[in-house]
C-alpha cells in the first residue's frame, strides 16, 4: 500500500497553532494610522429613503469621514452582481444590482445605509447613532408563500410576482403518464427553515488605499479571495484587478456564507480612499452578523412519488419556492438549481418533472450553505 493512496489518513497540519492561540484573523490585524468603521443598518423591512443627515454625525469627536448613497453615486461606484442562470446557459431572470451603499430605497432589515469612520471604534459607534435617517415604510414580504401571492407588495418593481427567475427540469408529459398509471400516490410538503450560519468569527475587513499606485489592499474573512478581488475591484470600484490585492489569513468557518461579496468589503477600500488612504478597519458584532450576514435555506417545497402495486417508483414530481432574500447574493441561484437536479437522489426514477423558482423577499439575502442545495434535495427525497 503506497503512503498517498486512497484511503490513508491525511494529517491536519494547521491544528497546532490553533489550538496554542497563533492563529491570525483579520481581527488580529492593526495597521498604522488605522482609523475603525461603522455601518449604519435599516431598521426596516421595505421602506423609501427620504432623507439622511449627517451633520451631527460628521462634527462628532473623532469622525474621519459619513458616507452615504449620495457619495457612493458622486464617486461613480458600481454595484454587485450576481450570477444567474443565463450566465451559465440557462433562462434569463430579474438580476438584482446591490449598491454597497443603500440608494433611495431599503428592501430588509439590515441593509447598509450609511457608513461612519472615526479614529476610535467607539467613536465611530457614537457617530453611526448620530446619522438621522428619515424612511418611508412600505409594505414588505417576509415569507416565501405570501410574497409569491397575487397583489403582493414588490420586492423589486421589475420583478413580477416577486419572482427572479423560475428554472424547470424533466418531462412532463412522462412524468403525468406515469402518475396516471400509478397505483399509489404520496405526496409531502416541506418548509426548510432559513438559518444563520453563525462562524466563531465574525465578517471582518480592513481596506488600505495607496495614492502613490492608485492601488488597494483588502483583508478580508473570505473564502474566496479571488472572486471577492474581482467583484470589489471591477464591480464596485472599476479599477483592474491587479489594482487590489485581497489577503485572506486564517478564516474562522464560513461554510458558504463567507463564499460571496459583502458591502463592507468595497466599503473598506472606497473609505481608504476619502480618508487619504488611511487603514479602515471594520469588524461586525454578533448582532450585525445576525441582520448583515447572508442566510441559508428558507424553501417551501411539494413533492410527488407515484408508485406501483408493489411500492416501486414510477414518477416524481417537485414544485419548490426558494427565497433569494432582498438581493440575489453571488452564487445563491446555485441552490435552487442544484435542489433542483438532485431532487431525485440515487434512485432509478424513471420520470421526473421539476420545478423552482427563486423568489425575492424583503429579508435578508441568501447564500449556498453547507452543500448549496444538495442537502435541499435529500431532505426532500429521503423523507
Amino acid at each position: 500500500m503506497t503512503k498517498f493512496g486512497i484511503g490513508q489518513p491525511v494529517s491536519r497540519l494547521e491544528d497546532p497553532r490553533f489550538i496554542t492561540g497563533r492563529g491570525r484573523y483579520v481581527d488580529d490585524i492593526g495597521l498604522p494610522q488605522q482609523c475603525y468603521g461603522v455601518v449604519v443598518m435599516s431598521p426596516h423591512a421595505h421602506a423609501r429613503i427620504k432623507s439622511i443627515n449627517t451633520a451631527k454625525a460628521k462634527a462628532a469627536p473623532g469622525v474621519v469621514a459619513v458616507l452615504t448613497g449620495a457619495d457612493v453615486e458622486a464617486d461613480k461606484l458600481g454595484s454587485f452582481s450576481p450570477i444567474m442562470p443565463e450566465d451559465m446557459g440557462g433562462p434569463k431572470g430579474y438580476r438584482t444590482l446591490r449598491s454597497i451603499l443603500a440608494v433611495g430605497k431599503v428592501r430588509s432589515v439590515g441593509e447598509r445605509v450609511a457608513f461612519a469612520v472615526a479614529e476610535t471604534l467607539a467613536q465611530a459607534r457614537d457617530a453611526a447613532d448620530l446619522v438621522e435617517v428619515e424612511y418611508e415604510p412600505l409594505l414588505s414580504v417576509v415569507t416565501l408563500e405570501d410574497a409569491v401571492k397575487p397583489g403582493a407588495p414588490a420586492v423589486w418593481d421589475e420583478a413580477p410576482n416577486n419572482v427572479s427567475v423560475a428554472l424547470m427540469m424533466g418531462n412532463k408529459e412522462a412524468t403525468d403518464a406515469a402518475f396516471a398509471n400509478a397505483k399509489h400516490v404520496v405526496t409531502l410538503k416541506l418548509n426548510n427553515s432559513r438559518v444563520s450560519a453563525n462562524t466563531i468569527e465574525p465578517r471582518a475587513a480592513i481596506g488600505q488605499y495607496h495614492p502613490d499606485s492608485g492601488s488597494y489592499t483588502l483583508y478580508s474573512t473570505s473564502q474566496n479571495p479571488h472572486g471577492t478581488r474581482a467583484h470589489v475591484a471591477g464591480n464596485v470600484l472599476k479599477v483592474p484587478e491587479n489594482k487590489l490585492r485581497v489577503i485572506s489569513p486564517d478564516v474562522g468557518g464560513g461554510f458558504g456564507m463567507k463564499n460571496g461579496n459583502y458591502p463592507e468589503d468595497a466599503l473598506v477600500c472606497w473609505a481608504s480612499r476619502r480618508c487619504d488612504g488611511r487603514p479602515v478597519k471594520w469588524v461586525a458584532t454578533r448582532s450585525e452578523s445576525f441582520l448583515g450576514d447572508a442566510h441559508g435555506r428558507d424553501q417551501v417545497v411539494t413533492g410527488e412519488l407515484a408508485l406501483d402495486e408493489k411500492g416501486k417508483i414510477l414518477g416524481m414530481r417537485m414544485n419548490a419556492l426558494h427565497a433569494m432574500g432582498s438581493h440575489l447574493f453571488e452564487a445563491s441561484i446555485v441552490v435552487p438549481l442544484f435542489a433542483l437536479k438532485l431532487a431525485p437522489g440515487v434512485y432509478d426514477i424513471p420520470a421526473v418533472h421539476a420545478v423552482a423558482q427563486a423568489v425575492l423577499t424583503n429579508t435578508a439575502p441568501m447564500a449556498p450553505y453547507r452543500g448549496a442545495g444538495r442537502p435541499e434535495a435529500t431532505f426532500l427525497i429521503d423523507d
